[in-house]
């Protein structure tokens, strides 16, 4: 009676081991390259997701201003800040200054740049504010004003507020910080054309709206 003998599975090779050599390193590269490609290809769906939420805010100063109380649009000054982008930007921090003297409010401005007169002889002032604007959620082609004072014909610091936003040697800086959805963060300086990304969004020593 003979004995069953087990053998144990071989694979199959070609006979030639330079050739068996060459397919499995032929494999190999296959596997790298298709590794390669499924993370290039999940790398760029992640651009393509973060440039469709890419946010843009422009800062404005305008003339023409509603302040939404029935009497349309008037002659007023203004700050604004746009958001030109196609995602949400979220406001982190605001600055604004004169002559790098920065200030929290709109009073705290018009001291800085345009107060000549004792303050007890000057009219009361009739600005809208904002305040504290960190964390608002500005959406995509809509604006949010920071100010807007309508025109005082009696109160001669509106006059040259109006002049100070239109001379560039004396300019009133503006800085505003701002994260997309995906916590990408962007500063804008009024005194450039494009904002440029920021690891995170810094800590003004005076923001804006205290």
């Amino acid at each position: 009676m003979e004995e069953a003998h087990a053998h144990a599975h071989r694979a199959h090779g070609t006979g030639a081991r330079w050739l068996d050599m060459s397919l499995a390193l032929s494999a190999f590269v296959v596997s790298l390259a298709s590794l390669w490609l499924t993370l290039h290809n999940a790398r760029t769906m992640e651009r393509l997701v973060a440039a469709n939420s890419y946010p843009n805010v422009d800062i404005s100063f305008g003339n023409e201003f509603d302040f939404q109380d029935g009497r349309g649009v008037r002659h007023a000054l203004y700050l604004s800040l746009l958001n030109t982008g196609i995602g949400p930007a979220r406001l982190r921090s605001i600055e604004l200054s004169f002559a790098g003297r920065p200030a929290a409010t709109v009073r705290a401005l018009l001291a800085i740049c345009c107060t000549q007169e004792p303050e007890s002889s000057l009219p009361n002032t009739s600005y809208w504010s904002s305040g504290d604007l960190r964390g608002f959620m500005l959406q995509a082609g809509k604006d949010v004003a920071l100010f807007a004072w309508p025109d005082a014909p009696g109160d001669p610091r509106w006059a040259r507020l109006d002049a100070a936003r239109k001379n560039k040697n004396t300019t009133i800086g503006v800085r505003v910080c701002y994260c997309s959805v995906f916590d990408e963060c962007y500063l804008h300086d009024i005194a450039y054309r494009e904002p440029r990304r920021v690891g995170a969004c810094p800590t003004p020593a005076v923001p804006y709206g205290d």
